[in-house]
């Protein structure tokens, strides 16, 4: 691990992992009894998205090959004291803490609340236990964003609260995609309180987002990520979200940062041929784009050197956020950017904490 007295850390990507258990005290009714009474939480069940949202060959209670000192996922719920444990391991200063159990709420495609219910109880939850600025720990909200009513309430319930940071839409399976003017409400609002929206991928499988038929974890969790956040990154762009929002920070998280360049290229491609088809663009997609934040995570260091370094330079070391995407088991360590040979240490100081400071006024 790094020396945290060299290197301030600010993790932009620290999951909770929230438990059903304890979030259902938090709901209202007639989810709390509803689900009180569904037998979720029983031995073997209780930690597993799939017993209230859907699941794929991208569920990660299949684990990795990778095995992780300290992380009790996906067997057990986290607590309060365990962050704090687990930043000081990791020897990171703040923490934004996003749901766990929020990253299949994109696969629900049934009629009723239950994103929701699980939302606001999530917040009050968040707020209650385990958030806390003197710590350092803080959140970012997830939005149910099918329903612009409910996510307009909650971000009226955190604007004062000083814990949240941000507001968190998580990528997969949103239809329509984000760039959609539906949302325009969402962008308006978290722009006028000073809330970056982060754009994070979720359900790394794509069996229920995108097509089905993939039958290994490898096959989706490479090609999930990448495919939940370069749909709605090409969408926001094209639909002018940045141009009729222009204080609006847009974050995309989790999906590294070898496919940005290639999806800016074939992007621009298409739109010299097609402009007229993106009318509220004043300026090119690529120009958008590298206004954006990306985190590093996961980031491609068996990627060669020189691919990596070309990545860094076109989306620009102002616009990288360290993130962990603790505690999941692929998660990457502060020294993932410290041991970057081709960066200067101002540009590790910026990507492991700078950046972080300016985006999400910490």
């Amino acid at each position: 691990m790094i020396d945290a007295a060299e290197h301030r850390v600010i993790d932009c990507d620290w999951h909770y992992q929230d438990s059903f258990t304890d979030i259902v005290e938090y709901m209202d009714e007639p989810w709390k009894t509803k689900y009180e009474r569904s037998n979720w939480d029983a031995a073997g069940v209780k930690q597993n998205l799939s017993s209230f949202f859907p699941t794929s060959t991208g569920d990660r209670q299949a684990y990795g090959k990778i095995e992780r000192e300290h992380s009790n996922y996906p067997d057990e719920a986290e607590t309060p004291d365990r962050v704090r444990e687990g930043m000081e391991f990791l020897d990171v200063d703040q923490s934004l803490q996003i749901s766990h159990l929020a990253l299949a709420m994109g696969g629900v495609q049934t009629d009723d609340e239950r994103t929701q219910a699980f939302a606001k109880a999530h917040i009050e939850y968040m707020i209650d236990q385990v958030l806390d600025p003197e710590d350092g720990v803080y959140g970012l909200v997830p939005l149910p964003y099918s329903d612009i009513e409910t996510s307009l309430e909650i971000l009226d319930r955190v604007e004062d609260v000083p814990a949240i940071r941000g507001a968190c839409f998580i990528t997969a399976g949103a239809n329509p995609p984000l760039g959609n003017r539906k949302y325009d409400p969402l962008y308006e609002r978290c722009e006028e309180i000073g809330y970056p929206v982060v754009f994070h991928t979720g359900g790394s499988g794509l069996d229920d987002y995108v097509r089905a038929g993939y039958q290994e974890m490898l096959e989706t969790h490479t090609l999930g990520f990448l495919e939940s956040n370069m749909s709605q990154l090409v969408s926001v762009t094209c639909q002018g979200v940045p141009e009729k929002f222009p204080d609006l920070d847009i974050v995309f998280m989790e999906s590294g940062v070898t496919y940005v360049p290639g999806l800016i290229s074939r992007l621009e491609e298409e739109y010299l041929k097609r402009p007229e088809e993106a009318p509220l663009l004043e300026k090119r997609p690529s120009e958008y784009i590298t206004d954006y934040y990306f985190g590093t995570q996961p980031l491609e260091v068996s990627a060669s050197p020189d691919l990596l370094e070309l990545c860094f330079d076109m989306l620009g070391t102002d616009r990288l956020l360290y993130a962990s995407d603790y505690p999941h088991w692929d998660f990457d360590s502060p020294s993932t950017i410290t041991d970057l040979p081709f960066i200067s240490d101002e540009e590790r100081k910026a990507i492991l904490a700078g950046n972080a400071v300016e985006v999400f006024d910490l």
